[in-house]
């Protein structure tokens, strides 16, 4: 008698699987739901506790303990469903995996990683441009970005996309950056190294965002000057171009910096545009920290390119949860691991007359503190 490979074998060998084809998956904070979640549930994950340095005098004082939480929308559910056939399900389990599983969990783990790409490039607001001869200063200038908003030294990450790294890759920082070589598989496939205290890897999933220009300024696009002083406290303001030109719409998520502020902000909502070029930023984040920016103050926009991203491990977290497993007559299995979950179900279509697999990942994703990243923003 044939004997098959089980649903919980199928489902641990997933999950590494799973593990050793990401890379911002395992670059990032994971957290992990006990419970059993379906798509569009909402949990609840913890912040690290957070503390203020007194300087002490006669006596100390305790401070009360408060551990930051947000609420994080499990809303990607992720599945890929084949035919499998009982020759194939009662292969070795490590050849059963090489033909059809990693297959599958690569095409789970390019999934989340765009994901981590795409949500977190959009949350993020500060940032330093790609100079058009990329140069090792780049990296560094990039790296007191980090500084500048006091993110830890340890575990920062920088992620680049392919055509940026292959733009770095020749530099001498680079050339020589020691490997660690820890991780899983992709981890230790896409490290490039360490340089200027950010350690560095490659992912194809890093986003090229298409923004369009806020003001069509005839002498320096993508750039304006603040009309009238931006306040303290501030979460929208109006900017003027060099010339009347037209304004058009710049898409939320789009980042930009006031000249002479260690400030950086992202829009929010849509601008909206004015007369004699002048458009009103509606909403944008954070709010300013200066006492007041000035008038006529230069305000550069960064338009379309790729969204690399620099971060400590705490400015992002993965959250997943197990799904429950089938009820009736299908067959199924969950196993969680290292703060990931999947679950597998063997079922079979009668009017096909065909076996199936189907394996899933119910993820969400969230910026916890977008101070602690920073975007590379690539525009050759």
């Amino acid at each position: 008698m044939t004997t098959l490979i089980s649903p919980l074998i199928v489902a641990r060998e997933a999950l590494i699987a799973l593990e050793n084809n990401m890379v911002m998956g395992n670059l990032v904070h994971r957290d992990y739901s006990k419970e059993y979640q379906s798509v569009g549930a909402t949990v609840v994950v913890r912040k690290p506790a957070s503390f203020t340095a007194t300087a002490f005098t006669s006596a100390a004082a305790a401070q009360t303990i408060t551990e930051g939480s947000v609420a994080v929308v499990l809303d990607k559910h992720w599945d890929v469903s084949f035919e499998v056939t009982s020759q194939e399900l009662s292969l070795d389990i490590v050849d059963f995996s090489e033909q059809l599983l990693q297959p599958a969990m690569r095409a789970i783990a390019q999934a989340v990683d765009l994901d981590l790409c795409t949500r977190s490039a959009t949350a993020i607001a500060n940032y330093y441009p790609v100079t058009s001869t990329p140069v090792v200063a780049d990296v560094a200038n990039l790296s007191s970005v980090l500084d500048i908003n006091k993110a830890p030294m340890s575990d920062r990450r920088l992620v680049l996309h392919p055509a940026t790294k292959a733009a770095y890759i020749s530099l001498d920082a680079f050339l020589h950056a020691d490997k660690r070589g820890d991780g899983g598989k992709a981890l230790r496939t896409a490290e490039i190294g360490g340089v200027m205290g950010l350690q560095t890897y490659m992912d194809q999933n890093i986003v090229t965002q298409t923004r369009s220009f806020l003001l069509a300024n005839a002498t320096a696009a993508g750039t304006g000057t603040i009309t009238g002083a931006w306040a303290a406290g501030a979460t929208a303001g109006t900017v003027t171009g060099a010339t009347a030109a037209a304004v058009s719409t710049a898409p939320i998520g789009t980042p930009f910096k006031v000249t002479g502020y260690d400030e950086w902000f992202y829009m929010t909502a849509p601008c909206t545009a004015g007369t004699s070029g002048i458009a009103t930023i509606s909403q944008f984040s954070p709010a300013t920290v200066a006492t007041s920016m000035t008038d006529a103050s230069v305000v550069t926009f960064q338009l379309t390119g790729r969204d690399n991203l620099a971060f400590h491990k705490n400015c992002i977290a993965l959250v997943t949860a197990p799904l429950a497993p089938p009820i009736g007559g299908a067959k199924g299995a969950v196993a969680s691991y290292n703060g990931l979950s999947c679950r597998v179900v063997y079922d079979y279509t009668g009017t096909s007359k065909k076996n199936w697999i189907s394996v899933d990942f119910l993820e969400g994703v969230k910026v916890l503190d977008p101070k602690l990243g920073a975007r590379f923003i690539d525009k050759r």
